[in-house]
């Protein structure tokens, strides 16, 4: 399964991807765990006897652009486990058995978790990681003490999800300059957001993803239509965070949120990129949400 477009596109997303790491102002580690499935790449953070934190990024992205601005606060309260998802374009090596038809993403994450020895984990996602994070959690409830979805998560069409995503990049995704993709990631982006200008190596970083990826790789991960009776049985573990841009693209999920009565916050001055975006209040809320009811 290949990654990356070619060898130079992967050689110059890692050496990227280190560089961020470069930034995030706190110490980490990496490690590479050993599933069925090839080798999971993980950044690990924290005090290891800190209650567990998975953090799983979105489809185009991996965990050293998506942290870069929450890692720092965030290991400070939990011991951080960062994965580069398994088919994106991070450090994760997909081995024979990653395929439409055998993969299965539960069990890829479960195999993680083992890794590590953890019981119970805590887990936040961004975008398809928000949905990863969700879906573990109501397939595994025993396994997820609570999990934090931001700008995702709950999946009801998920062809309509997918079309809705690239027509959002259009037209400027047709001809992929450094200038148009800067366009399209703004797109997604609070209007007065100025994610970009302050960090310009994660907009960089980005752009260089959009080139260097073969999103097709990614198609071994199915997507799980929303079930609100799973959903409904680990209610009380869940918290949503949605970007106030284009929050009409999240018209059907809103629905379902107030619906089940669902914890959830919209996060003012954010669009798609909303823990990038607002950091600090991402990472209030996680640090709440995750935090409430211990001793």
């Amino acid at each position: 399964m290949r990654i990356f477009k070619n060898g130079s596109a992967k050689q110059k997303v890692i050496r990227s991807y280190d560089e961020l790491l470069g930034t995030w102002a706190t110490d980490y580690e990496e490690t590479d765990v050993d599933t069925a499935y090839g080798i999971t790449h993980c950044i690990v953070c924290g005090n290891p006897a800190n209650p567990p934190l998975m953090l799983f990024h979105g489809v185009g992205d991996n965990s050293a652009v998506m942290w870069a601005l929450n890692m720092k606060e965030l290991s400070e309260r939990f011991y951080c486990i960062a994965i580069d998802t398994i088919g994106g374009p991070g450090k994760s090596v997909p081995g024979d058995r990653y395929d439409k038809s055998s993969f299965r993403q539960t069990d890829w994450i479960d195999q993680v978790i083992g890794y590590f020895g953890f019981e119970s984990v805590n887990m936040a996602g961004v975008s398809n990681g928000g949905y990863m994070a969700y879906n573990y959690a109501a397939e595994n409830p025993g396994k997820v003490a609570r999990a934090v979805c931001m700008e995702g998560g709950i999946v009801t069409a998920p062809l309509k999800s997918m079309i809705r995503t690239l027509l959002l990049m259009f037209p400027e995704i047709v001809v992929p300059t450094d200038r148009n993709l800067l366009k399209v990631l703004r797109k997604m982006s609070a209007p007065d957001s100025d994610l970009f200008e302050r960090h310009p190596l994660i907009a960089e970083h980005l752009i260089l993803l959009m080139k260097s990826h073969n999103r097709q790789a990614m198609f071994a991960h199915k997507l799980e239509k929303y079930d609100p009776i799973k959903g409904a049985a680990v209610k009380d573990k869940l918290f949503f965070m949605l970007g106030e841009h284009r929050l009409k693209l999240n018209k059907e999920m809103l629905e379902i949120l107030n619906e089940g009565a669902f914890s959830y916050k919209i996060v003012s001055r954010a669009g798609h990129g909303i823990n990038q975006e607002q950091p600090g209040v991402v990472n209030r809320e996680i640090i709440r949400f995750l935090t409430a009811g211990m001793v």
